[in-house]
This record gives structure tokens, C-alpha cells and sequence, in this order.
């Protein structure tokens, strides 16, 4: 009787972070090599934040060009062998996702960081407000079916959020905060 108290409040807790994710967007400086061959200007982070914490990440975007990938859930299992513990060098307690290529230019991002694979995924570190990022690129190995081989890993510095326009969706393009045409005088 207890444990299904625990299960039924467990699960009311889940739903009500569900219900009150927050849409929130970081930006990052390059700091690495790879980040700054890959990024140029670095990148932005539309994600979704839970009231536990970290962020779960729904596009990265390039800050410097109007260039976007969609991501979706990314599998271990997809990566081959022991998922990304069966990858030597790279960080194991991340989030995984797979850049979507059918979606915006999501195949340009994966030609761009893996030269040669046709699947990408992306690994994070935990999303958090004035927290340096890391991002790992693998890709499928052309010359190993059924393994995905470590193509960049991206380091980035904190840059800061994006203010989000209330009632529409963000446009990344367009600088909401500084826009003296149309000053938010939401606040």
C-alpha cells in the first residue's frame, strides 16, 4: 500500500514538471579547438528546462548564421557496442540526442562535424544557467558498420540567455532584447 503511494506520487511530481517546463535559450562562446573549427561564432541551445534543474535540449543553433538542427531522443544502443562507454575518451554521464537530417539543415551539421557519416548525434553536458558546455559530435563510421566514431568534442564557454519573446515561438535570428523599435516593456 505504501509503495503504490510513493508510484501514485511520483508520478503526479513527473507530470506537474512536465506541465511546467520552462522553453529557455543559452548561448555559448567556443573555447575549444573543435568548437571553434566547427562553430565558428559558437552556438545557441534551445532547450526545455524541468523544475528539477538541467535542461533538456530540443535544437542547436548556429549563433553566427541562421543554421539549425533539430534533435531527437539519441539511442546508446545505436552507437554500437557498450553505447558510449565502448568509445574510449569520451564522457559517458551526458545526454545523448541525434541530430533529425531530415529536418532543417540538419544534414549540413552532420557533413559539417562528421565528414563522410550519415547519422550524427550529439552528447551534453548538463544544460544549467552560467555553466560552461560541452558537446561531443559522433558519427556512424563509414569504415565500421555499426559503430559510431568521436568527431569533435566541443568545449564552450557561457555566453548568456536569450530573453524569449512571451506568447510566439523564439526566433533566434532576431535579437528580442535589444530591438529599439520595439523595446520590451513586458517587464
Amino acid at each position: 500500500m505504501i509503495k503504490a503511494g510513493w508510484a501514485g506520487a511520483a508520478l503526479i511530481l513527473m507530470s506537474a514538471s512536465a506541465a511546467h517546463a520552462e522553453t529557455r535559450m543559452f548561448s555559448y562562446d567556443p573555447i575549444s579547438p573543435d568548437a571553434k573549427r566547427l562553430t565558428g561564432a559558437g552556438v545557441t541551445i534551445l532547450f526545455n528546462q524541468g523544475l528539477l534543474g538541467g535542461g533538456r535540449p530540443i535544437k542547436v543553433l548556429a549563433t553566427g548564421v541562421p543554421a539549425e538542427a533539430r534533435l531527437k531522443d539519441g539511442r546508446q544502443k545505436d552507437l554500437g557496442p557498450g553505447g558510449l562507454g565502448g568509445i574510449e575518451g569520451v564522457d559517458t554521464d551526458v545526454m545523448l540526442y541525434e541530430v533529425d537530417a531530415s529536418a532543417a539543415q540538419g544534414k549540413i551539421y552532420v557533413r559539417a562535424f562528421c565528414p563522410g557519416s550519415t547519422r550524427l548525434w550529439l552528447s551534453f553536458s548538463t544544460i544549467v544557467v552560467r555553466r560552461d558546455l560541452r558537446i561531443q559530435a559522433f558519427g556512424d563510421d563509414p569504415k565500421a558498420a555499426g559503430k559510431a566514431r568521436l568527431c569533435g568534442t566541443l568545449d564552450f564557454s557561457y555566453r548568456g540567455e536569450w530573453r524569449l519573446p512571451k506568447g510566439r515561438a523564439p526566433d533566434p535570428m532576431q535579437d528580442w532584447t535589444d530591438n529599439p523599435q520595439h523595446p520590451d516593456t513586458s517587464n
